[in-house]
């Protein structure tokens, strides 16, 4: 078979693949993150690229590569951190993994020592089969397919856990387990399980403990001597990621009053009463959080604008690396939403002001209209449109009628709460009184509201260090009572209520 060499401008960067691999799959082994949210189909154009001396537009998705070819695109993966410590060679060590439906993170957890800290991090590759969980069930249908969502997923894992530790100069031998955690659907695909039945209701799971083993079963030869596990799953949209959680709050004596929720394409929530016991659901937020989903939306990336704030001449803009812009994340789309809705320009309907004599726009934002309609211009071509904001209200329009529904269910009223938990990756640059002010979550008078960080890579690092955690959440997860949204009558009524912004 013929070997063709992809060449990346500015950067020189080169590599070469089998005639016919995709261009988009190609670029996504190089680091080069492509939108793909109509899952390879060819018809979303959201990974179109220019190729060649004489620049030619090209869909990534749809194009095979039969002859070396160059195309323009600027490296702008998650790589994770740039120094990484160094670790005793007496150390013994393991490594946590948070398999999530956008972004995986590892972990290295140095036992003797107790310690963690994260290694490496990188875009899911099964995103080329979907953005969103439903989607890739839906993928997993074919057969092709699903062998590609196993070995996309695999295959990444093992690269880039290779490459950090040979930074780090760690043989592949020291490691003596490794701990996965995530939703059941990402979790079920790496270890092979038939992922079908998830995408259909009453949703049945074929296991909730996942198997022991070795780690070269998993793809992971370059740490094949490894022990290979996973956190406990709750249900088939509750997964080990909420699991983790619900351990790591009973470890730090929160029993009881407390609100949870993990943000990201699916949002996971659990209320514990006033009598210590958990009520846990899951809702369909959309990948408008993660940065998916919007005209410019992007991951908390290099190049990213990650906060909005208002300034003394206008807004000011807060983004990751130097240069310009590429794009906006989930975070500072919260911001901009909310800074917009106070402003009177962004109505609580959703839909933009219109007419002379309506709210002035904060500088330096513009009022534009062309063919494909009214949209609000940030920076350069980065635009803010009336679908984003229609994809930010299904985010919150789900998160809103869940802890709703999730609260009555357990018997609490928002007075009740007296800790409001916020989780995930995507809330590092969250602005929580942002995102309270546009109604994701009750107003909880009183509570007090904290950001916990990326707890399911916690949990699976805990589960590294502590051999009694994986038994510990297994127990949390049996006294835990899981609400299906989809069996309540009356949510999606309750869901179309919430999608207003409040007033």
């Amino acid at each position: 078979m013929s070997l063709h060499t992809v060449t990346l401008l500015p950067s020189g960067a080169r590599q070469m693949f089998p005639w016919g691999t995709l261009l988009s799959d190609a670029l996504l082994d190089m680091g080069v993150p492509l939108e793909t949210s109509c899952g390879g189909k060819g018809i979303c154009g959201r990974c179109t690229v220019a190729v060649g001396q004489i620049p030619e537009e090209v869909i990534a998705c749809r194009t095979p590569l039969t002859r070396d070819i160059t195309v323009r695109a600027g490296q702008a993966l998650l790589e994770g951190p740039v120094a990484l410590p160094a670790v005793p060679g007496s150390s013994a060590l393991s490594l946590a993994v948070d398999i999530g439906t956008t972004t995986v993170r590892v972990s290295l957890a140095d036992i003797t020592r107790g310690a963690s800290f994260e290694i490496a991090s990188f875009l899911n590759p099964q995103r080329r089969h979907g953005h969103d969980v439903i989607s890739r069930i839906a993928a997993a249908r074919d057969r092709s397919k699903l062998r590609s969502l196993q070995k996309l997923l695999r295959e990444a894992l093992s690269i880039r856990i290779e490459k950090a530790l040979r930074a780090m100069s760690i043989e592949g031998e020291r490691i003596e387990r490794v701990v996965f955690s995530g939703n059941t659907t990402m979790l079920f695909l790496l270890y092979g399980i038939d992922v079908i039945p998830l995408g259909a209701a009453p949703y049945p799971l074929r296991v909730r403990d996942l198997p022991a083993l070795p780690a070269r079963d998993l793809g992971l030869a370059c740490i094949g001597s490894a022990a290979a596990e996973a956190l406990p799953v709750l249900g088939a949209f509750t997964g080990a990621d909420l699991v983790g959680a619900l351990a790591l709050c009973a470890g730090q004596g929160i029993e009881k009053n407390a609100f949870f929720i993990d943000l990201g394409t699916n949002g996971e929530l659990f209320v514990l009463d006033g009598h210590g016991r958990a009520f846990a659901t899951s809702c369909a937020m959309g990948p408008a959080l993660e940065g998916m989903s919007v005209s410019w939306g992007m991951t908390a990336d290099h190049g990213a604008i990650t906060r909005v704030l208002e300034g003394t001449a206008g807004l000011e803009f807060r983004m990751i690396g130097q240069g310009e812009p590429r794009g906006i994340a989930g975070t500072a789309l919260v911001d901009l939403s909310a800074i917009l809705l106070e402003k009177g320009v962004i109505k609580p309907g959703g839909a933009f002001s219109s007419g002379p004599g309506g709210p002035p726009l904060p500088a330096p934002l513009t009022l534009e209209q062309d063919k494909g309609g009214r949209h609000i211009g940030l920076w350069g071509r980065i635009r803010l449109t009336q679908k984003d904001v229609r994809s930010l209200q299904l985010a919150k329009g789900a998160s809103l009628a869940a802890s709703l529904l999730l609260l009555e269910e357990a018997g609490r009223e928002p007075e009740d709460i007296e800790r409001v938990l916020v989780a995930g990756a995507f809330g590092e640059h969250l602005d929580l009184d942002r995102f309270r002010r546009l109604g994701f979550i009750p107003g909880f008078p009183g509570a007090r509201m904290e950001f916990l960080g990326n707890t399911s890579l916690q949990a699976a690092a805990r589960a590294c260090i502590d051999p009694g955690f994986i038994a510990r959440a297994a127990a949390c997860r049996d006294r835990t009572r899981e609400i299906s949204l989809s069996a309540r009558p009356g949510f999606q009524d309750l869901f179309l209520r919430s999608l207003e912004f409040p007033a």
